[in-house]
């Protein structure tokens, strides 16, 4: 066989090869979407799907999807919704993510009928109507290989379109792209481009300087990774007013602790450069908030999980008063896991159907069944620090609170874990912003001096006593809770 005849064989096998292997991924690809859309409408009770089309071809396929989604007690906004149908009410938080597009199943149940009252105040549900344009691999689009590549078209109605051409002129609000990997994981890009417009109703100058946003989860998305980053907005008044947001960034990675639940361990980070408004009429409004960072993260060791939040600023100014190294962290430690687990199974089940006395039902007694274990491992709330310096010096929060020694019938009468708690709380307080808190529900000057000489005396007897340590101009004292007993700097207190 010569190579040009070689040639043209493997042209041929791959020319009916290629149509095979796409037709076999856009099959497998559709058979993933719909269950996943089935999976998680079973822990959503506030969404359903009004119309989910599915149309495969041999390289392409097309996805159309409407949901509607309700959230009782929210407010109908008095501005139009991208996406929303003309008669659309409630905003929601919504993406309508390709592959994990949150819908449920038609026959699923829905919240119940709201109090004829109540439902006065409610609006209508919120629909939002998506197409998802399906590339088939091994090579989709001829971008890379994979079993997908995924264009997601938010169907806009007439009036949002008009009233975000305002904003972004002819350009794409939003641009939604994932990737689907033949393994099951997969990549999720939405951007927003910038733009720089006059608002029509107050004359406002907008300066919005886009959007990025990176998800890669892997298969049945037991991780996740994320990076977000915002470059800033500024919205400038007529009237001296400004408001800045610096910099925003969002980076985070976590992996799924049990399978089938919505626990998962790792970190998140996020930092905002600066926030600040500016009010030249009326400068008591006007803020500055420097360096914000909002840092989260879990953890697990032999089945016993932490949680941590940690919440920090370089700087906070406000009303002519200026405050620098603002922390505030806390968390909780030894929180049993498999417990945890179960609890959360059987909640998100119970939330598919609000109000079924069978589900509320389960849920309890399944927390009657793992409340014991729970408290045995002697779970903690714990206090890290919140603090704040001033030119006083640093005031400081911190302590923890926990439960020794109870056992399964303190579960089932919280009255018997009192005497097991186990608290510390070590505070540190500069003089001038206590005597701040004294008269700060005093309006009249006479009495509010007359509150801060109150307790101005009443920290003196403190003092004396030794519930009280100066220091300078910090106040401090270490509360501790134990075996039933209340002591201050390692004295007993009693209010008398």
């Amino acid at each position: 066989m010569s190579k040009s005849t070689k040639l043209i064989a493997v042209v041929v096998v791959l020319a009916i090869a290629y149509p095979a292997a796409a037709w076999y991924t856009g099959k497998n690809v559709e058979t993933k979407l719909t269950e996943t859309s089935l999976n998680q409408a079973k822990s959503s009770p506030y969404v359903k799907v009004i119309k989910q089309e599915y149309q495969r071809g041999v390289f392409s396929s097309t996805q159309d999807t409407t949901l509607e989604l309700t959230f009782p007690g929210m407010k109908k906004p008095d501005f139009p919704l991208p996406g929303a149908s003309a008669d659309a009410g409630t905003d929601a938080n919504t993406a309508g993510r390709p592959g994990t597009d949150n819908p449920v199943a038609a026959d699923a149940p829905v919240a119940p009928a709201a109090d004829p009252a109540v439902a006065e105040k409610t609006s209508k549900p919120l629909q939002i109507h998506f197409i998802n344009h399906i590339q088939h691999g091994p090579l989709p689009g001829f971008r890379g290989y994979g079993a997908a590549l995924i264009k997601t078209e938010l169907v806009l109605d007439a009036e949002s379109k008009a009233q975000l051409a305002k904003l972004f002129g002819t350009v794409n609000p939003i641009d939604i792209t994932s990737r689907l990997n033949y393994g099951g994981s997969g990549r999720v890009s939405i951007s927003s481009p910038a733009f720089n417009t006059v608002m029509e109703k107050d004359k406002e100058k907008v300066n919005w300087q886009g959007l990025s946003l990176e998800v890669g989860f892997e298969k049945d998305y037991k991780a996740f990774n994320v990076v977000m980053s915002v470059p800033g907005l500024t919205v400038d008044g007529l009237e001296g007013q400004s408001f800045k947001l610096g910099a925003v960034s969002l980076k985070g990675e976590v992996t799924q602790a049990y399978p089938g639940t919505r626990l998962y361990l790792g970190k998140t980070e996020t930092t905002v450069a600066n926030i600040s408004y500016t009010d030249k009429a009326d400068t008591k409004k006007s803020f500055i908030l420097d360096q914000f960072k909002l840092g989260t993260e879990a953890n697990m060791k032999d089945e016993l999980m932490d949680f941590a939040a940690r919440i920090g600023a370089t700087k906070l100014s406000f009303d002519n008063q200026e405050f620098t190294d603002f922390h505030y962290d806390y968390g909780v430690r030894r929180i049993h896991g498999p417990s945890l687990a179960k609890i959360s199974v059987a909640y998100t089940d119970a939330m598919s159907a609000p109000g079924d006395p069978e589900k509320t039902a389960a849920l309890k007694a399944v927390w009657d069944e793992v409340a014991a274990i729970v408290l045995q491992k002697e779970p903690e709330l714990v206090l890290e620090r919140l603090s704040v310096m001033t030119v006083d010096g640093e005031a400081k929060l911190s302590g923890s609170a926990k439960l020794v020694g109870a056992t399964a019938a303190d579960a089932a009468n919280p009255m018997l874990l009192l005497p097991k708690l186990q608290s510390n709380l070590d505070v540190t307080l500069t003089e001038t912003l206590v005597a701040k808190l004294g008269g700060a529900n005093q309006k009249d000057p006479e009495a509010q001096k007359a509150a801060q000489d109150a307790l101005a005396q009443q920290i003196q007897a403190f003092e004396g006593q030794g519930f009280i340590t100066r220091s300078g101009k910090l106040l401090s004292s270490k509360i501790e809770w134990k075996q039933g007993a209340l002591t201050i700097n390692g004295k007993p207190f009693s209010k008398q």
